[in-house]
């Protein structure tokens, strides 16, 4: 593993090991199947941290550039953010949910552009076109107050894993479409 990756794994453990907790002694269902839900999104999110940072830093060396300047902090602030809203997760799982929504928001409102592997070109991406996530993170915001509330957990919990598993399925499928073809020279 390289250094960022073992950095931002030293980061995310302690915050998602807390998470897990709430999954194994989470007081009810819906309490719990939400918690597994945040611990995977965990890990995807370490994941990320970790590609956003190691491309950050190969785009700047190769093309320095004030939008990836920007890029490297709106990714290192919201690395604190979610560490933050994980960490209270453990504790107090709505607030650190919303937490880490926010952070979310905070990223796609902010970080203006995509560097797209393998040569690390940059892409304005600015509010309109990640404005699907932001509606999404803005949805989910909405759906954790009513959980916080105790507004039909259950059904709340649900809606949030099929929001979280048509996400994946996209984000999945999106990477498979930008891959070249392996009978391409």
């Amino acid at each position: 593993m390289s250094r960022i990756a073992w950095i931002v794994f030293w980061i995310f453990f302690p915050a998602s090991l807390g998470v897990l907790g709430q999954v194994l002694w989470g007081p009810d269902l819906s309490h719990r199947l939400l918690a597994l839900g945040l611990f995977l999104f965990s890990i995807d999110q370490a994941r990320m941290a970790v590609l956003d940072l190691r491309q950050a830093i190969a785009a700047q060396r190769q093309t320095p550039d004030f939008r990836i300047r920007r890029f490297y902090w709106v990714t290192l602030t919201t690395i604190v953010l979610e560490i933050v809203g994980f960490g209270i997760a453990a504790v107090w799982l709505g607030w650190g949910i919303q937490l880490v929504l926010l952070s979310q928001v905070w990223f796609n409102l902010f970080a203006g552009i995509q560097i797209q592997p393998p040569d690390l070109k940059i892409q304005p991406w600015g509010v309109r076109e990640r404005l699907p996530v932001l509606i999404a993170d803005g949805l989910g915001m909405g759906l954790m107050g009513l959980w916080m509330r105790e507004i039909a957990p259950m059904g709340i919990v649900l809606t949030l894993w099929g929001m979280a598993i048509a996400y994946a399925c996209l984000k999945y499928f999106s990477s498979l479409r930008k891959r070249p073809s392996e009978s391409e020279p």
